[in-house]
Order: C-alpha cells, then structure tokens, then sequence
C-alpha cells in the first residue's frame, strides 16, 4: 500500500468504521514522520481536518489539504508527536489542533495476529479522549473518540487494535 493520502483517508474511513451512524470513532488520522505521509478521515461526510490541523501542519501535509495558515512546526514539534506512546512524552508536550492533550495511559499490547507488542495510549483534553497506537515502523494513528462514555471508548480501542493489526499485516 502506498503511503498516498488519499488511499490512507479511505483505509482509514473502512477500518474505523467511519462509514457508519453509530460509529464510536469522530476522527482518524495516520501519521508517520519517516514516510512523509499524513491521512485525515471525518466520521459520514464531516471533515476530520480540524480535529488534527496543526498536526497536518507539522507533517508537511497542510499545504495539500489547502492549509495556508501559519508556518509549520519544526523538528521539535515531529518528534513531540512521535513520542506519544513512549515511555516518556517529549518535553514540549502534546498539541494537537491547537490544544494541549495530556497522556492518560500507556501500555503494550500483544498483536493477536503476529504476538508483536503494539504501543497504545490514550490521550485526553478536556472531556475529550482520543487513542493512539504505533507500529513497530513508526506509523501512528490516532482515533478520536465520540463523546466520554466508557462503551464508546473500549469500542474504539478495539477498532484502534484492529486497525494496528491491520497495518501490521501491511508491513508497517
């Protein structure tokens, strides 16, 4: 699979039920500094953009997105977003759109699939939560959840799982 963006909203949209009414899911993004590729996908026909705008800024990707605000983030602010499901957060935190998340949990997960451990953190703002998984090449999603209820939020770490799952099979 080609790190397009276009292919990557798709693949995003079908793997995290995106498509549907109901979904647990508001927003997806995947993101990876080392390929230069970033995807945004909106649940039904809502633009997921804003939920992670200076992300796609920091990315490279903001510009394509028709973007023309501010500069882009530097280094520091890459390697912030690479750290979210590391032992230790980078010391500039996290923002994401604007907004300062703070890391609620973190933990390895087993892939059922491939008996990999999968990094997974769950971030929150506000009342808001949002999962984070990355792979063992550097490839992270994030998935923000629909509204603060606990079936919503285990709903969506499965979706999260199985989407890492998912890319995992692909090769990242």
């Amino acid at each position: 699979m080609s790190p397009v963006t276009e292919q990557w909203g798709e693949v995003l949209r079908t793997h995290l039920a995106l498509g549907e009414e109901r979904s647990p899911v508001r927003a997806a993004a995947a993101f990876s500094a080392e390929a230069g590729f970033f995807a945004v996908a909106g649940r039904g026909d809502e633009d997921g953009w804003p939920y992670f705008r200076s992300m796609a800024r920091v990315a490279g990707a903001g510009a394509a997105a028709g973007d023309t605000g501010p500069e882009r983030g530097g280094p520091d602010d890459v390697e912030a977003l690479c750290t979210v499901c590391e032992e230790v957060v980078h010391s500039r935190g996290l923002w994401i759109a604007g907004m300062p998340w703070q890391r609620e949990s973190r933990e390895l997960v087993s892939d059922a699939v491939t008996g990999r451990d999968l990094e997974l953190a769950l971030l929150r703002e506000g009342d808001r939560f949002m999962w984070v998984v990355r792979t063992e090449q550097g490839v992270c999603a994030f998935v923000l959840v629909d509204g603060d209820s606990e079936a919503h939020l285990s709903e969506a770490r499965s979706l999260t799982l199985e989407f890492d799952s998912f890319l995992v099979g692909q090769g990242y």
